[in-house]
């Protein structure tokens, strides 16, 4: 709500989402004017604001955490001459723009880590992501092996069929090494407890999401984290050539 009433009171905005069209414009003002009721009373509930203020601080130091973490990935692939040439397909004008942009990544990465008390947060951050990952890990490899799940996300394709058993072979590589780590999966165990690392079930870090289809399973965990290095994703990501 608070975000519609700063829209509606910003004419330039305004103007621009709605390209000067007046009606859209009086349809969000008077949104807004409602909303606004709304926000004030929510806003007199001291209790509520507390708990909200709480909550938006984590969400604003979880994001400055994933910018960090992106940043970092992203200068590693602009120093890899070898991944910026075969990315670009050596074209030197992209090759020029990732070098200029690896620059202003680097001068805002050092402010962000220069914040030790954000990076001591940080690391509690990465802790989360890197459980998620193996539980992603673990649900595509589950995928992988059942071949009633797999023909249903293939409708029979062979070809695809394979390509996905290798790419879960080599997920289930990467899953064996982090289950192997004790400590790792009892950090894992420990926030999963919090809920902060998913929904916990009894069968702890490799249980697996009914709300998830197979599909999305293999479109997340297969494509997304093993079918694109890292570094590339990072690219494609900040960069549209």
């Amino acid at each position: 709500m608070s975000k519609l009433v700063e829209l509606a009171s910003n004419t330039t905005k305004l103007d621009e989402i709605t390209k000067n069209n007046a009606t859209k414009i009086a349809e969000i003002q008077s949104k807004a004017s409602k909303a606004s009721t709304s926000l004030k009373t929510l806003e007199s509930n001291s209790t509520l604001m507390a708990a909200c203020a709480v909550i938006d601080a984590q969400e604003a130091e979880d994001d400055q955490c994933q910018e960090t973490f992106a940043l970092q990935r992203f200068v590693k692939f602009a120093a890899n001459s070898t991944a910026v040439a075969s990315a670009t397909k050596n074209n030197a004008t992209k090759i020029a723009k990732i070098a200029t942009e690896s620059s202003k990544a680097a001068t805002k990465l050092q402010t962000l880590t220069s914040n030790s008390t954000l990076q001591a947060a940080c690391s509690v951050v990465m802790q989360k992501d890197e459980c998620n990952t193996m539980k992603k890990l673990q649900k595509f490899v589950d995928v992988a092996n059942n071949a009633t799940k797999l023909a249903q996300v293939t409708k029979g394709n062979t070809t695809k069929e394979a390509e996905i058993k290798a790419k879960a072979a080599t997920a289930q590589t990467k899953l064996t090494a982090m289950e192997g780590n004790a400590t790792f999966v009892a950090a894992c165990t420990a926030l999963q407890g919090k809920g902060t690392a998913g929904t916990s079930s009894s069968d702890g870090i490799k249980s697996t999401s009914a709300k998830n289809s197979a599909a999305n399973v293999l479109r997340n965990a297969g494509a997304g984290a093993i079918g694109l290095s890292t570094t590339l994703m990072v690219f494609l990501g900040l960069f549209a050539f």
